[in-house]
């Protein structure tokens, strides 16, 4: 019984986790709201290159909430150790977009 409130607990978790990451990445891709992002990398970003940059990182960020989300309906229907497995590749494909976005826009 413990192990079953263990798991619920970590799934509501990683739910409202993925839920925050779906809509800061979101609002950072759709709605263009680099206020979201770190300053110090939205300061040298060029004005004409906002939009790309916006758009990767908001998609980046994005992937890392539907890690997130996919790790907690993993969590719902299966108490194994691969409920991560969707958790950890949304991290490393997200974090990898945005690293790529700082890298390529932030001159």
């Amino acid at each position: 019984m413990s192990d079953y409130i263990w798991f619920a607990i970590s799934g509501v978790l990683f739910a409202l986790s993925g839920s925050v990451f779906v809509k800061l990445g979101w609002q950072i891709w759709k709605k263009q709201k680099s206020d979201l992002i770190i300053t110090y990398h939205c300061e040298r970003v060029s004005k004409e290159n906002k939009q790309a940059y916006c758009t990767l990182s908001g998609i980046g960020v994005l992937i890392m909430g539907i890690g997130f989300f996919l790790s907690a309906i993993c969590i719902a229907f299966k108490q194994s150790v691969f409920i991560f497995i969707p958790m950890t590749a949304g991290l490393i494909l997200g974090s990898t977009l945005l690293t790529s976005a700082v890298i390529k826009y932030n001159r």
